[in-house]
């Protein structure tokens, strides 16, 4: 019994040459974009950034003071749960609220007061202690202020006191 010689369609090819027209042809489209957007660029066709608009303000504007006020948020101070490395902690901070809101959050004081008191109270010994700690107890510190006043009446949170003792 013989044995037939299969073929495979592959042996009949001829064999394929390595061609370099694929990478001429990449070299000559990457120069032509490069000129074509030179071009543009240099004739004002594709600006580069958006222009400046001339306005009537002063030069000065951008170094205008916001219209804002600072209201004092007394020293809270907070006994530490057991197994904190510190006993006490003393918090004072100040509220920025824009100019017309000023009023309103000094009514507040006491409610936001409560709302602090509270929060501070329930933190744990690796709440107060870990990395990053004061980061996070200012944005939930925050988050709980704009509840009491409302959104739009607070624009941030200035910690002037946080000590542990």
């Amino acid at each position: 019994m013989e044995l037939a010689e299969s073929s495979s369609p592959d042996d009949d090819a001829p064999p394929v040459k390595s061609s370099k027209t694929g990478l001429v042809l990449s070299v000559i489209l990457c120069l032509t974009g490069a000129a074509a957007g030179y071009f543009g660029v240099s004739t004002g066709l594709l600006p580069l950034h958006t222009p400046k608009v001339q306005s009537d303000a002063t030069p000065d504007a951008h170094l205008a003071v916001p219209d804002v006020s600072f209201v004092e948020i007394p020293s809270i101070i907070v006994t530490l749960p057991p197994g904190a490395k510190n006993d006490h902690l003393r918090f004072t901070g100040q509220i920025e609220v824009p100019a017309e809101h000023r009023k309103e959050v000094e009514f507040l004081m006491p409610r936001i007061q409560d709302v602090l008191n509270g929060y501070l109270r329930a933190l744990t010994a690796d709440d107060i202690e870990g990395a990053g700690a004061l980061f996070k107890i200012r944005m939930q510190l925050f988050r709980r202020i704009v509840m009491v006043v409302g959104l739009g009446k607070a624009n941030g949170l200035l910690v002037t006191e946080f000590v542990l003792n």
